[in-house]
């Protein structure tokens, strides 16, 4: 027998009445115009008026434009980032609002706002033209003065920005040869001390002394006298070297004093940077990041100056020592008419050790001079580099705000008028479309409400174990709760609402899913347990399985197994572990095409069932979502549908109700669930707000 198609029985249900929803054609607008016209005429008149009061009322904006153009042609067609995209990325980047920040004198400090660059970017937009290469910089600020300072600002640290971006490869290499430069010098440093000392203990002045004859004694006396120029005249350099650096003489005295061609490479460095600070000084205010920059590499050369003329001191002391040695060793030999001769071999190697440390020392001071050569060389080259982009034109002072304008807010407060007023008409007459209480299920729908079921608050879920935190077993450890005698009213009106007609069978579905049917559907199973019926549930849905989850199991034996012949049902019932529930549940191998509802398997079972338990509830799935359901209310004695308060929709439950009795479904009412109390009304089943005196929790 076909269930599916069966007409309902005329004049089962009385004809709902029908709302805007349900009405079509100009009558129907014409209707709602004249019935909610003072309501759309305030409200158009508010909106409009609130609207244009806010626009107008907002801050004076001033807007200007600082242009920029690319100094490179547009890319072609086969790079994946074009030019103009890449600088205004870098336009757009916090980091360059940063610099704008300090730029501007806006960092306390010296440390950095927090979000100051977020309030900068909201007041500046970059507009690219990749067809012209020109960037356009928009600027905007409460005054117009504001505005220009900062277009003009934005562009300036930009091109600051390219220059040092240009220069950063070659300020890397001259940070790795600094570093190279200090080493180098100290080792050449090393060597040229070993060197001189060597010459000290040896008694020799020159590296010709090792080679030389000895002196006869009537040239003893023209050699002392010339050690002793010489000692006074390293002696004379030293007290002018001390005395300009005691003064604070400037490189240029001290270059003249020591007459070192490093300190002339380091004095040509300082009136490059000289030059190169005077013009970022002259462009750029002193927080500039490049004027920074310039004042740390001059701090560095300062040091650098200092440590080689530290170094150009020490090595004329340790010269006036070897010379007032050899002054010295020369009045002694004076004073002494003959001096025994070293042995050949002595002065062999001595002349030998010699040669080697003078070979050392001219080889770590060549190494030295041709880095710091290939140092100055980076220097001057970090400055060859043009910036990829120049500034095309400044921006100019604005002479008129640029917001808030009276032709938009205008315009903004007629759309406001228009959208609220029609807005609050159709909100009116739509507002009421989803099922609140019982009277809506009965004027709207024209079904009777069999049990309203409250909510339960989150308060008290949480009182509730963690693994019972769910209505089924709110419902076990609650029993004296106003939600669980909301389940007992449902239990008592499908035993004992048709004494002359069976009700063994109840199928429970709902119009739409998430609505709480397998919730009902359990706790329904064990309220007739904890009364003492033998019950049990049958889960219809092949698709969710939600009983599954509700009391944690798994299974390979289910209905799709019993109604195959796979197994008899008896070996697929699990108990249910709160309750003396019976579960016929789905295995977890899921879902089957096949027609098993509509088979004689299907009524074969529900037959058996029939005759071993109390009452079988078949928990189904939405009967609008799955077809299934149409035929299995066909097959249980009587239905109960679920609805969701606040949420289903009464056309979804017009739609529910009509599938069902087509289907050939007994509809005893609606169990309506998640019931909030301010919803009830006295057509609830407990009316619980009413009677919260005889529950123990709610």
């Amino acid at each position: 027998m076909n269930v599916v198609n069966n007409e309902p029985a005329p004049g089962a249900r009385k004809e709902t009445p029908r709302g805007l929803a349900d009405m079509l054609g100009l009558t129907a607008a014409k209707n709602m115009l004249r019935r909610r016209m003072w309501l759309m005429t305030v409200g158009s008149i508010t909106a409009a008026a609130v609207t244009f009061i806010i626009i107008m009322l907002q801050p004076r904006v001033f807007t200007t434009t600082a242009m920029l153009i690319l100094n490179q042609p547009a890319a072609t067609s086969t790079a994946q980032v074009s030019p103009i995209d890449a600088e205004v990325a870098l336009l757009r980047s916090p980091a360059l609002m940063g610099e704008l920040a300090t730029a501007l004198g806006m960092q306390a400090g010296g440390e950095e706002t927090p979000g100051l660059a977020e309030g900068l970017s909201t007041a500046i937009t970059i507009e690219p033209h990749a067809d012209s290469g020109i960037i356009e910089v928009h600027a905007r600020a409460a005054t117009a003065q504001r505005a220009q300072l900062l277009a003009n600002t934005y562009a300036d640290v930009y091109l600051a920005s390219q220059l040092n971006m240009s220069a950063a490869g070659a300020m890397s290499e001259n940070s790795w040869l600094s570093r190279r430069l200090a080493e180098l010098r100290e080792d050449m440093q090393t060597k040229e001390d070993a060197l001189n000392g060597f010459r000290q203990e040896s008694g020799l002045g020159a590296p010709d002394d090792v080679a030389a004859p000895e002196p006869q004694a009537d040239n003893i006396q023209a050699m002392l006298q010339s050690a002793q120029s010489d000692l006074a005249d390293r002696e004379a350099r030293l007290r002018q070297l001390n005395d300009l650096r005691s003064s604070g003489a400037d490189i240029d005295a001290l270059a003249s004093a020591v007459n070192s061609a490093t300190i002339n490479s380091l004095r040509e460095r300082e009136a490059d940077i000289n030059r190169r600070q005077q013009d970022l000084e002259n462009r750029y205010l002193p927080t500039h990041p490049a004027v920074q920059a310039i004042q740390l590499e001059r701090r560095d050369l300062n040091t650098e100056i200092e440590r080689e003329v530290q170094r150009f001191q020490s090595g004329l002391e340790a010269d006036i020592a070897r010379a007032r040695t050899r002054v010295q060793s020369l009045q002694q030999q004076r004073r002494s008419t003959a001096a025994p001769a070293p042995a050949p071999t002595n002065r062999a190697d001595v002349q030998q050790r010699l040669h080697e440390l003078e070979q050392q020392a001219r080889e770590a001071r060549a190494l030295y001079e041709s880095f710091l050569e290939r140092y100055q060389n980076s220097a001057d080259q970090s400055q060859l580099s043009a910036p990829t982009t120049r500034l095309l034109s400044r921006a100019t002072l604005p002479g008129q705000p640029s917001s808030p304008q009276l032709r938009f807010a205008l315009l903004m407060a007629l759309a406001a008028a228009i959208l609220v007023g029609l807005g609050a008409g159709a909100f009116a007459e739509l507002f009421d479309q989803s099922v609140k209480n019982a009277d809506d299920l009965e004027a709207k729908v024209g079904v009777q409400a069999i049990s309203s079921i409250p909510t339960i608050s989150k308060r008290m879920m949480r009182q509730m174990p963690p693994a019972e935190r769910h209505p089924s077993g709110y419902l076990v450890g609650r029993p004296m709760s106003a939600f669980t005698e909301s389940l007992r009213v449902l239990r008592t009106v499908i035993v004992y609402s048709k004494l002359d007609l069976s009700s063994k069978v109840v199928a429970v579905t709902s119009a739409l899913p998430d609505e709480g049917k397998t919730t009902i559907s359990m706790c329904l199973a064990r309220v007739a347990a904890m009364s003492g019926q033998k019950v049990c549930v049958v889960d219809c849905d092949l698709r969710k399985q939600s009983i599954n989850d509700v009391i944690d199991i798994e299974t390979d034996v289910g209905i799709l197994q019993v109604l195959a012949g796979e197994a008899p049902w008896r070996s697929a019932i699990v108990k249910d572990p709160n309750s003396d529930a019976h579960v016929l549940p789905i295995a977890a191998s899921g879902f089957t095409p096949r027609d098993v509802f509509g088979s004689d398997a299907m009524g074969n079972l529900i037959s058996e069932l029939r005759a071993h338990y109390d009452l079988v509830i078949l928990d189904c799935a939405p009967i609008l979502a799955v077809a299934e359901t149409r035929i299995v209310v066909g097959r249980a004695d009587t239905t109960v549908l679920v609805a969701r308060a606040g949420r289903t929709h009464i056309g979804a439950m017009r739609a529910a109700v009509a599938q069902t009795e087509a289907a050939g479904g007994n509809i005893l009412g609606i169990a309506l669930n998640y019931v909030l109390p301010r919803w009830q009304s006295y057509t609830d089943s407990l009316y619980f707000n009413e009677s919260k005196s005889y529950y123990s929790v709610s």
